[in-house]
């Protein structure tokens, strides 16, 4: 009867050194599939950024794009980018700015309001803006991980307003 106990003790003990094994691998596999995961939405994060920065500022620079209505400048000190409107005979500007982390869009009449009065559109640490010619403006920008982007966005109506 020794020997029958013997047996059964070394067929659990297999069972639960079998179980712990698998039990360990399982583990080991979440864990590195955890890491995986957070790598792929670290860099998809910062795609969508890269993307998404350019591509606001590109489609408000499109839809405010008349002659002469569009310029980069300073505003306080800032790099900004300004694109004017008129409205009843008063003279609105649409201002965008990076300020305190973020990319900022102000939209007031000249002058009114100060840098912190905007709108955070997106976390990004600097945008420069340029007018490299009269009908090109140069964008460039760096998000709060030190990467950065450029973009050239060609002014259309130039020579008359587009409709």
């Amino acid at each position: 009867m020794r020997k029958a106990e013997r047996g059964h003790t070394i067929d659990v003990i297999f069972v639960l050194t079998v179980t712990c094994a698998f039990a360990a691998s399982i583990l080991t596999v979440l864990m590195l599939g955890v890491n995986i995961y957070g790598k792929i939405q670290e860099t998809s994060n910062s795609e969508f950024n890269d993307r998404v920065c350019l591509s606001y500022i590109t489609a408000k620079v499109h839809s405010n794009d008349r002659a002469g209505q569009i310029e980069a400048g300073t505003f306080e000190d800032l790099s900004a980018l300004y694109m004017y409107q008129e409205f009843d005979g008063i003279t609105y500007h649409t201002v965008l700015y990076a300020y305190e982390g973020w990319l900022m869009e102000l939209f007031c009449e000249e002058g009114l309001l100060p840098p912190e009065s905007g709108t955070p559109v997106l976390e990004i640490d600097s945008v420069h803006f340029e007018n490299i010619k009269p009908n090109l403006l140069s964008v460039e920008y760096t998000d709060k991980d030190g990467n950065s982007g450029k973009a050239f966005v060609s002014l259309r109506s130039e020579g008359g307003d587009v409709t």
